[in-house]
């Protein structure tokens, strides 16, 4: 465990739990489907997040970068930017945090899931297989982070936009809004799993990384010694999100 101190521990929790209550309320050729793409490789990584919250400058633009990359729904988001305020008069003030999906290594959504629609690759990252997922919602209700979201199959107004009309590549399976693919199941970030390469070496960092102005996300390989993220890791305070669930999640915070 980090030299995370009790008092910070604490805060961060209370954050936490009130957000992710907040967020509860609130071309022609198409390669391969989603379970073929999202095959596991051999394992070579443990894909992860750092992140940073004394650099987060809730710009949002992790949030914004993913609603472009994947095409979400209307009011819906892989990784919202969590805030609230904390402390009592005079001494108040705000704290936030982006929350993607945590990509546990004990993920209590697969446990949930009666239809074995969420599959957890040798690499770490934790994907819900459109093919087999019947809508059931169990993985939202167990997810102690509230990562998973609903697709009512709701699109944005046909022509509002260009942006509309591209295909989103998420899973490899290269769909449009208005191809359904989702429609009444449940789905979630899965690191821009679309973006490794036939080895399992990620082409390009997932949008949320790489759109960060800030530099708050970092997104490696959490089993190199060496990498940046363990550099992170063994010199910064850090903590990981509900500890106590017992999911080991894949991303972690410095405070």
């Amino acid at each position: 465990m980090s030299e995370t101190t009790t008092t910070e521990r604490k805060q961060f929790l209370k954050v936490a739990a009130v957000g992710l209550a907040g967020l509860l309320a609130g071309s022609a050729a198409r390669p391969a489907p989603a379970r073929a793409q999202a095959e596991p490789t051999p394992k070579k990584h443990r894909w992860g997040m750092v992140i940073d919250l004394q650099r987060c400058v809730l710009c949002r633009a992790c949030t914004i970068s993913c609603k472009q990359e994947n095409k979400t729904p209307p009011g819906k988001s892989y990784n919202p930017v969590l805030e609230e305020e904390v402390g009592e008069y005079p001494q108040v003030r705000r704290q936030w945090f982006p929350r993607p999906c945590m990509h546990c290594a004990n993920p209590a959504c697969l446990k949930a899931c009666p239809n074995h629609a969420i599959k957890k690759r040798p690499d770490g990252i934790v994907y819900i297989d459109p093919e087999l997922c019947e809508g059931a919602k169990a993985c939202i209700d167990a997810c102690p982070y509230k990562v998973p979201v609903f697709d009512e199959g709701e699109v944005y107004h046909e022509g509002q936009s260009a942006w509309s009309e591209v295909a989103s590549p998420e899973l490899g399976l290269m769909y449009k809004p208005g191809d359904r693919n989702w429609e009444e199941k449940a789905r979630k970030c899965t690191f821009c799993l679309h973006k490794q390469d036939e080895n399992g070496e990620y082409a390009d960092l997932p949008a949320c990384a790489k759109t960060c102005m800030g530099r708050a996300i970092r997104f490696g390989d959490l089993d190199d010694p060496d990498g940046e993220l363990q550099q992170l890791l063994k010199t910064r305070k850090w903590m990981r999100l509900k500890e106590e669930a017992g999911t080991e999640p894949n991303v972690y915070y410095l405070v």
